[in-house]
């Protein structure tokens, strides 16, 4: 039986610290020039059964690092959402965890930085509150002490200075969308204004109140419907 002969090796554009073997003239696999170099091998070597393996394994190692590096590069991602990102393209377990492990050392991965920067994005561009910040920061497998510390790092611990902070947030949340309310009816004005402040994560009792009171800014600024404004005038 003929075993595989590597044919050429070459160096990848812009890789120049990893080789491509190409075996019986075609490009098979992508591994470290150092593993290369420790192996001495060259065109012309045969590959027998355990140094296939071993070139193959070096091979999936590359191919998941620059996978997860293409997703990284597209937006933050968690450990976990990158975990199951790489194990739906089918690569193996072990393999997957050796890189995730490489990247946490080299300070690529790192839950406690994409949280904080999650938290930042979700609060300032949408509006969101942190239990709502917190909760989606779970869903995407972070740890609960990293994810609540992102979410409510910048509160107080006085419960009064929350509500009051969480207060302002939600009035200037309602404002941003306050558009979406003119013309309506201060019933249906309120039910949507609960409902957005409920899907952003702010508690009842501060929907409460911040509700209430952009309705009564914007009747008194004749934003509402007008037969509205004439029955409680009446």
């Amino acid at each position: 039986m003929t075993r595989p002969r590597i044919t050429r090796i070459s160096t990848p554009r812009g890789r120049p610290h990893h080789r491509v073997v190409h075996v019986d003239g075609r490009p098979a696999l992508r591994v470290p020039a150092r593993m290369l170099a420790e192996l001495g091998l060259e065109p012309g070597d045969e590959i027998a059964a355990p140094l296939e393996e071993e070139l193959e394994a070096a091979d999936e190692l590359h191919r998941i690092r620059a996978r997860a590096l293409r997703l990284l590069g597209i937006r933050h991602r968690s450990e976990e959402e990158l975990r199951l990102s790489l194990i739906r393209a089918d690569f193996s377990q072990s393999a997957i965890e050796e890189i995730l492990g490489i990247l946490k050392d080299d300070g690529i991965l790192d839950d406690r930085i994409f949280a904080e920067r999650f938290a930042e994005q979700r609060h300032r561009l949408r509006g969101h509150a942190p239990a709502r910040i917190e909760s989606d920061l779970r869903a995407r497998g972070v740890a609960r002490d990293i994810a609540h510390g992102a979410a409510w790092g910048e509160y107080g611990e006085d419960t009064g200075d929350i509500d009051s902070s969480l207060l302002d947030e939600a009035a200037m949340l309602l404002r941003r969308k306050q558009a979406h309310y003119e013309g309506l009816r201060s019933e249906v004005a309120r039910r949507r204004m609960a409902g957005l402040l409920g899907r952003a994560g702010y508690p009842a009792r501060v929907a409460i109140d911040a509700v209430s009171a952009m309705v009564e800014e914007m009747q008194s600024e004749g934003l509402l419907a007008k037969q509205e404004r004439d029955e409680i005038d009446s």
